[in-house]
């Protein structure tokens, strides 16, 4: 007995080809150029992107997890204001108290008067003496101050009063002791010599401000922000567990708008 004909659709069933053998190609046959390429900039892409992607990661986590998380903004008589200019936050001190008066401590070319209030910054030097607008922001500097441990500056600016209130403004009242350690924090920020700040010769943003050598280096798992964040810690306030950014220097900050408790 014969066998049955071949199915005419089976025997018409076309071989499976290589998927990296190209048209026509056979199995294990080498990629074209045009994929390797491709492969070889996907694998460099991978190379560039996790590492940002595992730095914007932390940041976002730790952000979220808070130190002193019991403190009360609202525990103390010293008023003192952290703003934010949507990139950096400053944090603001009573120019004189029995604790300090900055008016002393720092030269005359921060017209600090009693009764007013002084704004305290840190971050990359160069960013802060060579961009006073954005429009002045190079490649050189932006690329220094992001992937290079950089030289650091202080800076402070003089103002008649406290903060105008609103979204960008944060106010937290402190207990004397506490203001005593915020105080610290600030001074160690700057670079001293037999006790006095060390004024830069480049002029401030305004008249009102200048700028001095700072102490430690700027880079990136220590921002401006992470200052900003380490000075809501040092008042033992609640504060981000680390944050490089603004967003998280004042995450746990209190929304109260800056604004007076009517004492």
């Amino acid at each position: 007995m014969e066998p049955p004909p071949e199915s005419p659709r089976l025997a018409a069933r076309p071989e499976p080809q290589a998927l990296d053998g190209g048209a026509g190609g056979a199995a294990g046959a080498p990629a074209s150029p045009r994929l390797r390429w491709v492969r070889a900039l996907l694998r460099l892409a991978v190379v560039l992107l996790a590492p940002i992607g595992l730095y914007l990661l932390t940041a976002e986590v730790t952000m979220r997890i808070p130190v002193h998380a019991g403190a009360d903004p609202d525990g103390g008589e010293v008023d003192v204001y952290l703003v934010t200019n949507g990139v950096h936050v400053s944090v603001w001190l009573p120019t004189a108290r029995p604790e300090r008066d900055w008016s002393r401590w720092l030269p005359p070319e921060v017209p600090a008067r009693p009764g007013g209030y002084v704004a305290f910054g840190w971050g990359d030097h160069d960013f802060y003496l060579e961009v006073p607008t954005w429009d002045d922001l190079t490649v050189g500097v932006a690329l220094r101050g992001a992937f290079l441990p950089t030289r650091s500056a202080m800076r402070a600016t003089a103002y008649v009063g406290p903060p105008i209130p609103g979204e960008h403004v944060h106010r937290v009242s402190l207990v004397p002791e506490r203001f005593s350690e915020l105080i610290e924090f600030v001074e160690a920020g700057f670079c001293l010599e037999e006790g006095q700040p060390v004024l830069l010769g480049a002029p401030g943003y305004g008249a009102s401000d200048r700028f001095f050598e700072g102490r430690g280096s700027y880079h990136l798992l220590r921002t401006c922000n992470t200052w900003a964040n380490g000075a809501v810690k040092a008042m033992g306030q609640r504060a981000a567990l680390w944050t490089p950014f603004e967003r998280g220097a004042r995450y746990h900050l209190p929304r109260n708008l800056g604004e007076d408790r009517g004492r």
